[in-house]
């Protein structure tokens, strides 16, 4: 029983020793640390359109959701968009109820409509105007390929982290070698209702001619990312002496 116990202390002893004697390629290894960055800007294929459709009184007629919601997707149908794009605002958008001063009760929904191009949001926004939509606002961008856009910025700021890094040794004779530690640190901006921007763009030709129709245009998606990284330094150390 003792003999069994010796070979285990041994054994411990033994592996802590060479658990102390093997060094920590982090800590042993000489090091430069830089900060890398990617950025790209992307025009926003996917563009939602949110709005609102309200029962309403023509005369004594009453025009109800039902019928509104029929006319609307015949206009959509008529302009060749397709209605799968087309979904309710939220799971309880079903009716909102809206009580006016002669205690009647109008329902109401709210919708979202996915555009690709502000070609086919202009053609939706007279749509709607012809069915009498409320409250119609671009509730947010996006891009199908989106993930993609976000391995390229991140690719990016890898690579300017080691260009960041190589010239810097060079200044000192010495060269970047393997990646030791990376650390993502992202930051995408990507604008939505509140940050998007839909700007008019007019062209003259002279003060005699008549300006053409303004264009709708839409701010570019942002994304920047940041990565630090940690490189090991080949080549001979710089030693300073005080003299």
């Amino acid at each position: 029983m003792k003999a069994s116990k010796l070979v285990l202390v041994l054994l411990l002893l033994s592996v802590s020793s060479f658990a102390q004697t093997e060094p920590n390629p982090l800590h042993s290894t000489p090091y430069i640390e830089v900060t890398g960055e990617g950025e790209i800007e992307v025009v926003p294929d996917e563009i939602f359109l949110q709005f609102t459709l309200t029962e309403r009184y023509d005369g004594k007629t009453k025009i109800n959701i039902e019928d509104l919601e029929k006319k609307m997707k015949q206009h959509l149908k008529v302009n060749q968009f397709e209605l799968t794009k087309l979904s309710l605002a939220d799971a309880d958008a079903d009716y909102v109820t809206i009580k006016r001063k002669n205690k009647d009760v109008l329902a109401s929904k709210n919708y979202v409509l996915q555009v690709s191009s502000t070609q086919e949001l202009a053609d939706v926004w007279e749509i709607l105007d012809e069915i009498d939509a409320a409250n119609a606002h671009i509730q947010r961008v996006d891009h199908s390929q989106m993930d993609d856009f976000k391995k390229e910025v991140k690719i990016k700021a890898i690579k300017n982290a080691k260009e960041k890094a190589s010239y810097l040794l060079e200044a000192v004779d010495q060269q970047v070698g393997s990646a030791l530690f990376i650390q993502e640190r992202e930051n995408y901006s990507q604008p939505f209702a509140e940050k998007m921007m839909i700007r008019g763009v007019a062209s003259f030709q002279d003060e005699a001619e008549v300006a053409e129709e303004p264009a709708i245009s839409f701010k570019k998606i942002k994304l920047n990312y940041k990565v630090f990284a940690r490189f090991a330094i080949q080549g001979q150390p710089v030693i300073l002496q005080n003299r």
